[in-house]
């Protein structure tokens, strides 16, 4: 099933940026096998869909989940 995600400008520019797909990053979200926050307390979460690494940076309490930024 589809996960409702919002994203922020800066994470679809990193996105473009890093080829990173709209399914990878909700891949991450749905299944992290890394968690932890940042000093904010936004959770960041580790994912390897396909095999890549992938870092995503949700807002805190955000529902659906707001995406700040990616990386890989």
């Amino acid at each position: 099933m589809p996960v409702d995600v919002r994203y922020g400008p800066h994470a679809r520019l990193r996105m473009q940026q890093r080829h990173i797909s709209f399914l990878e990053v909700e891949d991450v979200i749905e299944n992290p096998h890394t968690r932890y926050a940042d000093d904010k307390g936004n959770p960041i979460l580790i994912g390897h869909p396909n095999g890549r690494r992938i870092k995503v940076v949700v807002a805190l309490g955000s529902d659906p989940p707001f995406v700040i930024t990616v990386g890989d």
